[in-house]
């Protein structure tokens, strides 16, 4: 027969109905919070219903703001695409213009040659005249180009040699001043039939104000004679 003693561990068990005590009092606790919590806000002035529908409604506002800023962006979308359809069409129109002012230029110099051709000279004794004067910015702070259409005097029955010199007057500081300006060919010398066409770049000191332009044509023939031509000054407007 063993002698080992047999021990035995005795533990306490909790009876269910303690158990279930408990969990109620705990349930009957929080329901107990969650009505203060409900009479607080309830005595605050706090409408569940209320409160419901305003979500509601910031929702509706919510939706119709994003439709207007879907809208929004369309139109913007289509004034960009309106406004890029214009500036196209602008550029289209300015080179239209452009290639009109153009042939009505040639057309110009086409007439001053049938003028030239049919017409006496406008001086006495003269073999050459400026037909036409035009004067244009040269992109630059005082900088212009004259351009100048000579037509043949008289009947065109020979080719024409001279000089011509181009002198812009007007006033610097108050006072009467004139500016040389400087031709394309060697010392302003022309040599032509009909008609040629000649730029003389003019580079105006700052401050001074021009008012004519003088344009000097010396007859190259041994008895030519050397004529002035004054014209007022006036800048083409570019397009």
């Amino acid at each position: 027969m063993s002698d080992t003693t047999r021990m035995f561990v005795i533990r306490p068990h909790t009876p269910v109905r303690t158990v279930l005590l408990r969990i109620a009092v705990v349930l009957i606790g929080l329901f107990a919070l969650y009505v203060l919590f409900e009479f607080g806000r309830y005595s605050a002035g706090y409408d569940r219903a209320r409160v419901a529908e305003e979500r509601r409604d910031h929702r509706r506002q919510v939706a119709t703001l994003d439709a207007e800023i879907q809208n929004l962006h369309s139109q913007v979308a289509q004034l960009q695409t309106l406004q890029a359809g214009a500036a196209r069409e602008h550029e289209q129109v300015a080179l239209e213009i452009a290639e009109l002012q153009a042939q009505i230029d040639r057309d110009r110099q086409d007439l001053a040659v049938y003028r030239g051709v049919v017409a006496p000279a406008s001086a006495a004794g003269s073999s050459m005249q400026v037909q036409q004067l035009r004067i244009a910015p040269a992109g630059g702070a005082g900088a212009f180009v004259a351009h100048l259409t000579l037509m043949q005097g008289g009947k065109p029955d020979a080719t024409v040699n001279g000089v011509v010199a181009v002198r812009v007057s007007g006033q610097l500081n108050g006072a009467a001043s004139a500016v040389d300006a400087v031709g394309n060919t060697p010392r302003g010398s022309v040599s032509f039939k009909y008609y040629q066409a000649v730029d003389y770049h003019i580079a105006l000191p700052a401050g001074f104000r021009p008012a004519t332009v003088q344009v000097t044509l010396r007859d190259g023939r041994p008895n030519g004679i050397t004529t002035t031509q004054s014209f007022p000054w006036s800048v083409d407007v570019q397009p």
